[in-house]
């Protein structure tokens, strides 16, 4: 079963940190990605003025398109859950499908404004 977790353990965020060959940051909100509780996927932020998506993967004998959708739209609706705009830096065509608009050098959206189910 695949659970989505905020995480602030050191170590199971060293050891998917060393799996996903990134160093360990305790001053990011680290949210992570469970397969019958073995940690598979990291996303972090950045907490400001808006909520910034740091990072996101997930480790490779793990990867693959649903696991990677599913950790993505589970921490989508977290976000949904209250209204904070969420920043993306960099422009990336696959988060337009749930309303991210590019603007000024990053993905942009107000999290009350995601969309969830594919534009027809």
């Amino acid at each position: 079963m695949l659970t989505v977790h905020f995480e602030t353990d050191a170590a199971t965020l060293e050891k998917l940190c060393g799996e996903l060959g990134v160093s360990a940051d305790g001053k990011c909100s680290n949210f992570v990605l469970k397969e019958d509780g073995d940690p598979i996927g990291l996303m972090r932020t950045e907490v400001g003025e808006t909520v910034r998506i740091t990072y996101f993967n997930i480790v490779k004998r793990a990867m693959n398109l649903e696991n990677r959708e599913f950790f993505f739209r589970a921490m989508l609706f977290k976000f949904s859950l209250n209204p904070v705009p969420l920043e993306v830096a960099g422009e990336h065509k696959e988060l337009e499908k749930f309303g991210f608009v590019y603007s000024d050098g990053s993905m942009r959206i107000n999290s009350a404004d995601i969309v969830f189910a594919p534009r027809l």
